[in-house]
């Protein structure tokens, strides 16, 4: 297991700061070039900590963006409200997806520079990091009774929409977001399963 996802318990507030500066740097060389060419020397020059500090704390960039996505989704997740929590599955399904939007409409560089096309890891752990979010809502709010027959059932589908919300989110960024935010939300909402 990756050490971005086995520091587990409470951390310092130094631990705290220097996973932050990482975050943030990482994000900010990736709005610049290619997720591909940077470096963990790139990543702690940006950030200004020692590779001793950056391996502290990570194996390597990878899990440094697998540490930055997970963070980004539980975000997504705790910032819902008690309201919105209640709500069903359609409706929660179409508030990640309405966040996901507005990342990366805010981070639009981000997607148009530093994450690679189609296959790419970088592309892989955000739709894993995306799939892992459906799958919760889907287990939480979902009727078990839909997937009785296949114990599968909710991973296929939080696999399946993670991929479409990705490839959807990369047509709308590069054709200069025909669409607004909630355009995109509404029509997404027809695509989902009527049991939902």
């Amino acid at each position: 297991m990756a050490k971005g996802k086995r520091m587990g318990g409470k951390e310092d507030m130094r631990q705290r700061r220097s996973r932050q500066h990482l975050t943030d740097a990482l994000m900010g060389l990736m709005e610049e070039r290619p997720y591909g060419e940077i470096s963990v020397v790139d990543i702690c020059q940006r950030a200004m900590v020692h590779r001793t500090t950056f391996y502290a704390h990570f194996e390597d960039k990878n899990d440094l963006f697998e540490y930055m996505l997970q963070n980004m989704m539980d975000r997504f997740s705790e910032n819902r409200s008690k309201a919105e929590q209640e709500k069903g599955l359609r409706r929660a399904i179409r508030d990640e997806f309405r966040k996901v939007l507005e990342f990366f409409r805010v981070h639009r560089r981000l997607r148009m520079v530093g994450m690679g096309g189609p296959g790419s890891p970088e592309l892989q752990m955000m739709e894993e990091a995306i799939a892992a979010v459906l799958e919760k809502f889907i287990l939480e709010k979902g009727d078990p009774a839909i997937w009785a027959e296949n114990a599968k059932g909710p991973q296929v589908w939080s696999h399946f929409y993670a991929g479409a919300i990705m490839s959807t989110v990369s047509w709308w960024l590069e054709n200069e977001m025909p669409l607004s935010e909630e355009e995109m939300v509404d029509l997404l909402e027809r695509l989902l399963p009527e049991c939902w």
